[in-house]
């Protein structure tokens, strides 16, 4: 697998779609007096709530895909595991940068605002900040503390093969819900197809580690 794919393959999404909405003419704008409840996509019309449940849910399992792979780049033993590991920091921040970047246009120019009115609380078309559940938060805290070693490789392999499993349901569901984005569709469906590898790769080596 050429991991490196993914993220140029990421990244250029980031510079694709803005180009393709600067051709596309003008962008619709929400209607007048609309409160701007829903956030914006980039090409310059309301997110659908399938999209944003999609982004949401798929920037959540990957804040923990990233943050555990963060604590395994330290402690893990095994070399595949390692390498998996350093690869999948780089392929959650850019997956990150894309669904981010897909939701920051012109949403205040289309509404007429600026913030949300109090200083430091994000504007009504802005996604809130990502955190983690409670159990995420627990598995977390059980990696900080086990040790170095065989045990930690099962642990995190484990976690990650559940995540991958997670996030590619988050893609079949919104690529069944008949989105409409093709830009967003697209980006799930590179994501889904790289989500399959790295399940197949996940499940090769816990064989080899049992």
């Amino acid at each position: 697998m050429d991991r490196r794919a993914l993220l140029g393959g990421l990244a250029a999404a980031l510079v694709v779609g803005p180009a393709l909405a600067q051709t596309s003419g003008s962008s619709p704008a929400m209607p007048s007096g609309s409160s701007g409840s829903m956030p914006m996509n980039r090409m310059g019309g309301q997110m659908s709530q399938a999209g944003m449940q999609h982004m949401q849910q798929t920037m959540q399992l990957g804040m923990v895909a990233l943050e555990s792979s963060r604590i395994a780049m330290n402690k893990v033993r095994n070399e595949d595991l390692k390498r998996f590991a350093n690869f999948e920091v780089q392929e959650q921040t850019t997956l990150s940068e894309v669904l981010r970047s897909m939701m920051e246009p012109a949403a205040t120019a289309a509404t007429g605002s600026t913030t949300s009115g109090q200083a430091g609380q994000p504007s009504a078309t802005t996604m809130p900040p990502m955190q983690m559940d409670a159990g995420a938060r627990d598995m977390m805290q059980k990696m900080q503390n086990q040790q170095a070693g065989a045990e930690f490789d099962k642990m995190y392999l484990e976690a990650q093969l559940q995540g991958h499993r997670d996030l590619l349901q988050v893609q079949e569901r919104y690529l069944q819900s008949n989105p409409q984005n093709r830009e967003h569709m697209n980006v799930a469906k590179m994501a889904r197809g790289h989500i399959r590898e790295h399940i197949a790769m996940l499940e090769e080596m816990q064989k080899t580690m049992r």
